[in-house]
This record gives C-alpha cells, structure tokens and sequence, in this order.
C-alpha cells in the first residue's frame, strides 16, 4: 500500500531511531522523526498488513528503503511511525525498522523540506505469512480495532461445531491467510472435524487469537497443536509458586499438559523441580514473532531455560512425561479414531507433545516396520 504525503519546510529528519508521517498539516522544527505531513491514512488497508514489510520512501527523485515488521498492536491515528526498537506502542505501525529519520542523506533531506515535493511512503508484505486463526463465541459481538478489520476480512470461515471443515479454510492456512472460526460455547465441546482441523492449524504453524480470552492459556494450547482438555491451569506465577505446593507436584506428575504464565527467567526453577526427569521434558514456547495472536514451537525444557532469560511474561506449556503419556492406553482408540476420518497425520501432530512418537502411532495401528 501507499501512504502519500507533502513536504515541510520544518523537516529535520535527524531522529535516530524513528521515522514518522503524520496527518497534521503543520510541524515545528523539534519533530526531528517527522519526513511528511498531511497524510491521510487507510484503516483497512494498514489493519491487514502482517509480518514483515519492504519499506520504500521517495521524494522526488530520491528513493530509501528498508524493512521493519509490522506491530500488531498498532492502531490507525493520525500518525504512522516506524520505530528500530520492539517498543510496540498503538502509534507505532511497524518496529524493527532498518529505515528511520537520520539513515536519509542531506539531499533527500533538503526535498523533504520542499512543500513542493510530494513524499510516498510504500509499505508491501515481504515474508510468508503465518496463518491466522481468529476464534470467537457465536454469542459474542463481532470484534473491534484491528482483530475486527481482520474478522470482517477474512479469507475463510469455519463453524467449529459443524461435522465438517469447508475446504477453503484449508486453502486459507495453507497460503498464509486469515480464517474466521466461530463456536456456540468452549473449545472443549467443538466437533470431531474442528478439533482435527486445529490441530492442523497449528501444525502449519499458524497463530491463535481467541477473542474476549484474558489468559491466553487458550490460544496457547491451541497453537502447540492441543486440545483445550484435559490440561491443568496454574494461571500466573513466579519463581516462588512454581517451586512450591501445590505446584511442584503438578508439574512433576500430571499426566496431560500443564499450562501457565511467568516470566521466563522463573523456567530455570523447573530444573530443581523435575529433577531427573528436567531434561526429557519438552515444552511449548510463544514462537517470538511480534505479530497479531499466538504462535507457539515446542522444544526439549533445558534449552528454554537457556533461551527465555529475561523477565518478560509469556504463558508456557509443559507436555507430561513420556511414560506418563501411556497411563491411559489410548493405542486401541488409535485404529478407530482413524476408521471416523481423523488422518494419522492428525493424530501424529495432536499425540506428539505427549511423547508417542510417530513410529509409536503406527505400531498402535499395525503399520510399523516389520522385523
């Protein structure tokens, strides 16, 4: 998309860490960040940008470029700003940005300050999206803001309590786009269809916004390719709580997922916590990608200890032990739930932060490799 705006006599352009264009028609010569005046703005258009973006400014014969990515908690104002740092406040449209205000040469400075010139600021997706899927109660008004642009907009639709997934919503995640799913009450109670076809979702690395969820346990058991039960909620804690009753025994134990929120500088307690088990446990992490909903990656517990060091909140999920996995013999309900339509690949994607395997799956189905 193009963003068009004038030049000012007052552009300074000497800001080194920002880069802005605004609607208002006037500046002074303190707004250091400020390269054009007197944009108009298109909320639909800057709502559906995701991910990383090219970005290309021009004045002129002279052209700059760079890339940033965009903030998913921008809001459309009078004013667009890219920023280099991740500080994702709602004015700042993009963050990460390698173009900001100092980066431009005398020259391109002096056509900025020409009210003459007209400044084109080009914004175009440069990475391959992830899939989006936004969830919401059929009892719940549409959402608002940027999610309820993307709503609105969305490339599929799917009813979670319906016996079956349109193919277009399958299109859809595989190109990177936005689905719409709709259920009549929890996640718990969607049907067979729906829950597979989540499962596959997440297998495809797509993200989860559930709407009206404050939590985010939700979105987060969703996007490690789960169903939202069983599993246990600690809800948020620290260091303190995590070691302690009732807690510890929890994690040690359970025997489905344990899901909860603490900063990730607290996972290294979990070391003293499972003890010799610390090092077989896997877990699901946000995947770190500033984009709208939840993305998660599982990967083995000590190596999220060494990567999640600050003090940041995020919500974790902790699969249970391997053998703890088996406590319930799920192998004789492999060989029907495959006869009802659910495709190994499914229930390899939904059966693997558990520790069954894939060979496991297909032992349990008589296909595995004979001796």
């Amino acid at each position: 998309m193009k963003i068009h705006a004038r030049g000012h006599e007052n552009v300074r352009a000497t800001h080194a860490k920002t880069l802005e264009i605004t609607g208002d028609q006037d500046i002074t010569p303190r707004a250091t960040c400020v390269i054009g005046v007197g944009a108009a703005f298109d909320g639909q258009e800057l709502a559906l940008l995701r991910g990383p973006v090219a970005v290309r400014l021009s004045a002129g014969p002279h052209v700059a470029t760079g890339t940033a990515v965009v903030n998913p908690l921008h809001a459309v104002t009078d004013r667009l700003v890219l920023r280099r740092s991740d500080h994702a406040s709602p004015d700042t449209f993009a963050v990460r940005s390698t173009l900001v205000a100092s980066a431009l040469d005398p020259e391109f400075v002096a056509a900025l300050a020409d009210p003459a010139n007209e400044v084109t600021l080009t914004l175009t997706e440069a990475g391959p999206r992830q899939p989006l899927v936004l969830v919401n109660r059929r009892d719940q008004p549409e959402p608002q803001g940027r999610p309820g642009l993307l709503w609105r907009a969305a490339d599929a639709s799917v009813d979670l309590d319906a016996s079956r997934v349109p193919d277009d919503a399958r299109t859809a995640l595989a190109e990177g786009g936005v689905v719409a799913a709709v259920a009549s009450g929890s996640l718990e109670g969607v049907s067979q269809a729906a829950g597979a076809w989540l499962a596959e979702a997440a297998g495809l690395g797509a993200r989860f916004e559930v709407l009206g969820d404050a939590t985010g346990a939700v979105p987060a058991l969703l996007a490690a390719g789960l169903p939202v039960a069983p599993v246990i909620q600690l809800g948020r804690v620290d260091r303190r709580a995590l070691a302690g009753s009732p807690c510890a025994d929890l994690l040690r134990s359970a025997s489905v997922p344990v899901v909860f929120r603490a900063p990730g500088a607290d996972l290294g307690v979990l070391g003293e916590v499972l003890a010799g088990s610390f090092g077989e446990r896997r877990i699901a992490v946000p995947d770190g990608r500033p984009d709208l909903g939840h993305g998660a990656s599982w990967m083995p517990l000590p190596e999220a200890v060494e990567t999640f060091e600050g003090d940041d909140e995020s919500v974790f999920v902790l699969a249970p032990q391997e053998r703890a996995a088996w406590n319930v013999d799920l192998r004789p309900l492999i060989p029907l739930l495959v006869e009802q339509g659910v495709t190994a690949r499914t229930l390899s994607t939904v059966l693997r932060p558990f520790g069954i395997s894939r060979r496991d799956l297909y032992d349990a189905l008589g296909d595995g490799p004979k001796k």
